[in-house]
């Protein structure tokens, strides 16, 4: 679980990015409301975070991008400001898009030959990279800087585009939500039928809604995560649940969301060390 990144307080800067399109773009809680690049090339299509102080960070995500199957993205950790020298961290050259077919969901022939199908993602374009733990079984790095490569120069756009950036750690509770969670999709379209029996159909975009119960949290996590979520991002906040990290990659995205919760929820303490917490979380798209 990802919220309240340092990235989202950081300063921006690096590559060449249209002033009504600029990277602070990146921090708005919209995905929509983009940052975009003056062009393909590799050094316009870069950007840096200072994120004020050493933090630590676990994992990211680029969401609502326009990469293509052929683009690439670098992530990296330092303490430089110009990264110079040895990285904390540097996940080097990864793909933009990951699998998105389920693997034996379509028969053989129509599947794409890479898996890849960009149109399957159940919320647009999302990278989502997390750090391996480290040989100590360190979960992420602490850095204060952040540096971001993007490299798509054949993109028929003309130009590469972002909705969201986040980075930061993410939450890993020691006892996983009770069996009984479940992530549906919500259809606010209106469907109405005239008197003579037409059904009429006014579309709305879709949205999913994910719903969590945690039975047996300790007092740290209870305390110190899921108390701090309900205080801290509130219904205006928005965070970014990835249900299994380990999971195959198309599998993995249609069980990540970001999005906000729907309302808060008490937090119980149902015995020794032993508490409860439900959350809703509604999809922002």
């Amino acid at each position: 679980m990802l919220r309240s990144p340092p990235t989202d307080a950081g300063a921006y800067s690096g590559g060449a990015w249209r002033p009504p399109l600029p990277l602070l773009n990146l921090t708005s809680q919209d995905p929509q409301r983009v940052a975009r690049s003056v062009n393909v090339n590799l050094a316009s299509t870069q950007f840096s975070v200072d994120c004020g102080r050493p933090s630590l960070i676990s994992q990211f995500a680029l969401i609502n991008h326009n990469m293509t199957t052929a683009g690439l993205v670098r992530l990296v950790l330092t303490d430089s400001p110009t990264n110079a020298g040895t990285p904390i961290y540097d996940s080097g050259w990864v793909p933009a898009w990951e699998q998105t077919v389920v693997w034996g969901s379509l028969p053989w022939g129509v599947f794409p030959w890479d898996l890849v199908d960009t149109t399957a993602y159940p919320a647009g374009a999302m990278l989502l990279h997390t750090i391996p733990k480290d040989a100590q079984g360190q979960v992420g790095r602490i850095a204060r800087y952040v540096f971001v490569y993007l490299d798509d120069t054949t993109n028929p756009d003309g130009f590469l585009q972002i909705g969201r950036f986040l980075g930061g750690w993410a939450w890993s509770p020691k006892v996983n939500a009770a069996w009984g969670g479940n992530l549906r999709w919500v259809d606010p379209s209106e469907v109405k039928r005239t008197a003579g029996g037409r059904r009429i159909v006014k579309k709305r975009p879709k949205y999913r809604v994910l719903e969590l119960s945690f039975e047996a949290l300790t007092e740290a996590d209870a305390m110190g995560t899921a108390e701090t979520i309900s205080r801290a991002l509130g219904k205006s906040g928005e965070l970014l649940i990835c249900l299994d990290p380990d999971a195959p990659p198309a599998v993995r995205f249609r069980q990540t969301i970001y999005g906000a919760l729907s309302d808060t929820s008490p937090i119980v303490a149902a015995g020794p060390d032993r508490w409860t917490w439900r959350l809703t979380v509604e999809e922002i798209n």
